[in-house]
């Protein structure tokens, strides 16, 4: 049975392809999301939600636990996007080009895991790039390689992947410390790469290792202005490393943020930028959340929005599309990849509040306005954290890297 993930509330179709920039691990390997003025196209032409098997086995092998294991057999792998496979761009009319959205998936994520909250900000006239990382946090992924194929009798050239897998980490602290952060690094370095990627697009200059002719349409169409970086759990502190190192970002929100692998330089070095941080009720312990609160406002004196925000009765895996594929609440809910909430209610309200905030700070259309959403949803939405936390030590920790800041300068 083929299942579809819910259509995109905006006004337009989506399109999507994916771009992978050159042969060897170095590449950048990301997912294109746009809106399309090519027709909605039926569930079986709807490209796959896991592109080919080996990221089926990649999950399995990540998550390790073997009812999970059948249920990607029977479920996932026939799951498909309600996208359009390389359609044509259509410019929406409430922009003169498309604001830039990069998404970095989280531990065990591949570049579609997100494809809910990715085709949901396309639908409203975004560019989305979704990128497959290669520091090994992916459950899969790959990079190409050219190789002769003497077979051919003619020494033809052919392109093959090679598959990196999942690295699971060993060794306690303070090894996992300094091999989390060196991934951080590695995930930020390649959203600015991505960023520098979508540049020569826009200038109608990028080459892929594959080809794509519909590259020419994204000439002069993208906003470089006005670019927002998003992630969950290792995304959403790969988003706040990426704050620390590119000015070119101007928005930044975390989906239940993994802050573990950040360090102090990350913290004093992040642009005076706004950042969003939506946690949900059951993945967040104190110290984590403690660290959210470094970003403050009021940590460096800015004036830039930050905020912490907890969506009632979800858990981590809300933010993903595993409980939207599954349907069945009560099912998804026995395997804990949902909470008690309904999960297409958590992930609407979700995607709107990213729509709103990324709006806010862009100068968008296509965001509601915060504030009276989350007035709204008061019922779903707890303003800041769902734990206690002791405010005289996030005041000390605000102190030392204030202290840390200065001695810098």
């Amino acid at each position: 049975m083929t299942r579809v993930l819910p259509k995109p509330s905006g006004p337009y179709s989506v399109g999507c392809f994916d771009v992978s920039t050159k042969c060897g691990e170095d590449r950048c390997l990301f997912r294109l999301y746009y809106p399309t003025k090519t027709q909605d196209a039926t569930s079986n032409e709807n490209p796959l939600w896991l592109p080919c098997k080996e990221y089926a086995n990649g999950f399995t092998s990540f998550v390790n636990i073997p009812s999970f294991s059948w249920l990607f057999g029977w479920f996932f792998s026939s799951s498909r996007i309600p996208v359009s496979w390389n359609g044509d761009l259509q410019m929406p009319k409430s922009v003169e080009k498309l604001p830039v959205v990069l998404f970095s998936h989280g531990l065990g994520g591949i570049r579609t895991t997100y494809s809910n909250v990715c085709t949901d900000l396309a639908s409203y006239g975004a560019l989305v790039a979704s990128i497959e990382h290669s520091d090994k946090s992916a459950s899969a992924t790959y990079y190409l390689e050219e190789k002769v194929d003497l077979e051919s009798g003619d020494s033809e050239k052919v392109v093959e992947k090679k598959w990196l897998p999942f690295h699971k980490v060993s060794g306690g602290e303070p090894a996992e410390h300094e091999y989390r952060n060196k991934q951080v690094r590695h995930r930020a370095a390649e959203c600015c790469k991505t960023l520098d990627i979508l540049q020569l697009l826009n200038e109608g200059k990028l080459e892929t290792v594959e080809g794509n002719e519909k590259l020419h349409q994204f000439k002069n169409a993208l906003d470089l202005e006005k670019c927002a970086v998003l992630g969950h759990s290792f995304g959403g502190g790969t988003a706040v490393a990426a704050l620390s190192m590119d000015n070119r970002f101007k928005v930044g929100i975390g989906l239940d943020s993994w802050m573990y692998p950040l360090d102090k330089t990350m913290y004093t070095n992040i642009n005076p930028v706004p950042f969003l941080f939506i946690n949900t009720e059951t993945f967040q312990w104190p110290s984590n959340v403690a660290k959210m609160r470094k970003l403050d406002s009021n940590t460096f004196n800015i004036e830039a929005q930050r905020e912490i925000i907890t969506l009632v009765g979800s858990c981590h895996h809300s933010q993903c599309d595993f409980p939207l594929l599954l349907r069945s609440h009560f099912f998804s809910k026995s395997i804990k990849i949902s909470g008690t909430a309904d999960p297409v209610g958590v992930a609407k309200l979700n995607n709107e509040i990213i729509r709103a905030f990324i709006g806010k700070h862009l100068r968008l259309e296509f965001g509601r306005d915060l504030e009276s959403l989350i007035q709204e949803n008061e019922d779903a939405i707890i303003r800041g954290s769902n734990l206690k936390l002791d405010e005289s030590k996030i005041e000390e920790s605000k102190e030392a890297l204030r202290e840390l800041k200065k001695n810098k300068l």
